[in-house]
């Protein structure tokens, strides 16, 4: 019997470790394409089809989770985002390699920052393939994902300990519908088995919330009996904590950083559920049902 082969993009990120164990626990054979993976990849110059022939040989489907929130010299997003998953899916067609999930964002469609331009271009030039039937193509947008190895879930529980929280105005106007990381893994495979869905699927968990609410209800289950007294930050304190942030390479707040703060990111549609058919976790069991998963 056929054990189908996985070419996985970004297997050292956040999404892409946790996929990796999930398809390996499906029983698929996982192909790592990056610097230092199985299939030596660079990113930032991958932007041919020729690039990628090696990387797909003997390859059944592939899932692209790459992707960077700050552009900088090292980590240039036309590249990382557009051309390299452009010539990506340029050579699964050439191949006959017809399954792709690309791991996009939600609200990626009308955003006017980089990092909405360059995931959009990408997703655009997957979906026009599929239009022409050269490939079966997802282009999957997810809202805020939790996983305790995450890097803006532990910025949301560092803040989520605070008797304080400081908070941005607009994020906290802005709502976002956050869905766990191991059940983004399961619907991936879910998509790589008998669905036959195709295009672009906006997933979203159970409830949606404000940022602050979001925390609160993290705080909750961290154990913390009172409430943190949140502090809206004035919008010139916030533009200008961002516009210093762009200098420092670590800070968390930074101009694109607040841009994608400042909008919604929600969606009723419900394919998460329909995907793993059963209700998605509540944002209220995160944490115990990561730790129930030793997740």
């Amino acid at each position: 019997m056929h054990t189908p082969t996985v070419l996985l993009c970004g297997a050292n990120g956040f999404l892409g470790r946790h996929l990796h164990a999930r398809l390996r626990q499906a029983g698929f054979q996982v192909k790592t394409a990056s610097r230092h993976g199985m299939a030596r990849i660079d990113f930032r110059q991958a932007i041919s089809a020729g690039h990628w022939q090696e990387a797909l040989r003997d390859v059944d489907a592939v899932i692209n989770t790459v992707g960077v929130l700050r552009d900088s010299p090292n980590q240039p997003m036309a590249m990382i985002h557009d051309a390299a998953p452009r010539a990506l899916f340029d050579a699964c067609a050439q191949l006959g390699i017809r399954r792709v999930l690309q791991i996009s964002a939600l609200g990626v469609a009308e955003g006017d920052t980089l990092y909405a331009r360059s995931k959009r271009a990408a997703d655009a030039h997957l979906l026009q393939l599929t239009a022409e039937g050269r490939l079966d193509g997802v282009v999957l947008r997810p809202s805020l994902v939790f996983g305790m190895d995450g890097e803006s879930t532990r910025l949301f529980l560092r803040l989520a300990r605070l008797p304080v929280l400081p908070l941005p105005k607009v994020a906290i106007r802005a709502q976002v519908q956050p869905l766990a990381v191991w059940e983004l893994a399961e619907a991936c495979i879910q998509l790589l088995g008998k669905s036959r869905d195709n295009g672009v699927l906006e997933l979203a968990g159970p409830t949606a919330l404000g940022l602050g609410q979001y925390i609160a209800c993290l705080r909750q289950q961290l154990g913390k009996a009172r409430p943190a007294n949140v502090l809206a930050l004035p919008d010139t304190l916030t533009l200008a904590a961002a516009r210093i942030g762009d200098a420092l390479p670590l800070s968390p707040l930074f101009s694109e950083a607040l841009q994608l703060l400042a909008r919604d990111n929600t969606n009723q549609a419900g394919h998460l559920a329909r995907l793993l058919r059963r209700p998605p976790c509540a944002p209220s069991a995160f944490i115990a049902t990561a730790r129930e998963q030793n997740i």
